[in-house]
């Protein structure tokens, strides 16, 4: 199904759950989603490195607030600054 995709290059960084670091280009897109589906997922590691990048406000799409609940174990100010954004 994904060879039907058309892949745009990102035009923010995008992180892997499978490699906790940024997409390099599109073309690596496809073969990591498939990854995705059969390993681990590195959330915590992929969230230290945003934190290590400078990059603490953080936003959760939905209802629930289990990604914010598990970020205040990483670091209390992105915590603290987490937004939850419900439909």
């Amino acid at each position: 199904m994904l060879a039907e995709v058309t892949i745009n290059e990102p035009r923010i960084p995008v992180y892997s759950n499978v490699t906790a670091q940024p997409f390099t280009s599109a073309a690596e897109i496809p073969g990591m989603l498939g990854r995705q589906l059969c390993e681990p997922v590195l959330w915590e590691q992929t969230m230290k490195n945003l934190i290590a990048e400078g990059k603490n406000q953080c936003y959760e799409l939905g209802p629930g607030q289990q990604l914010k609940a598990m970020s205040k174990r990483i670091d209390s100010n992105v915590w603290k600054a987490f937004k939850v954004v419900n439909p």
